[in-house]
């Protein structure tokens, strides 16, 4: 990297691998893990990671809610960071917000970006 560039948070060396290996979980768990969105912040001294789950239905959310899937998702997003050696004081930044695709297409014309902000 050459002094003209900014340095980017790390976080972009551990999502996209943390984000395949959850939907390849989530396949096998027969869990209708529709997408993952993140919120990482520009700023190089904030470690937070912010992690949007959407499920595929407000249907499925609710029976996951209820049966423990939507937790055990999130924990084993956190197990593959760990996996991943996502440095542990970044993992304890890591906060998770959790939607469905059908919430985003009825209410945010189907955007993501509407959705997140």
């Amino acid at each position: 990297m050459n002094n003209n560039q900014k340095e980017l948070p790390i976080h972009f060396d551990y999502i996209e691998k943390a984000e395949k290996l959850t939907f390849e979980w989530a396949k096998k768990e027969h869990i209708n893990l529709f997408k993952i969105e993140y919120i990482v912040p520009f700023v190089l001294t904030d470690i937070s990671l912010e992690v949007w789950l959407f499920f595929d239905s407000k249907k499925n959310m609710e029976t996951y809610e209820a049966d423990g899937t939507i937790q055990l998702t999130k924990e084993k997003y956190l197990d593959i960071l760990t996996q991943l050696n996502y440095p542990s004081n970044y993992l304890n930044k890591v906060t998770f917000t959790v939607d469905s695709h059908e919430n985003v297409q009825q209410n945010y014309g189907g955007s993501y970006f509407a959705r997140l902000r």
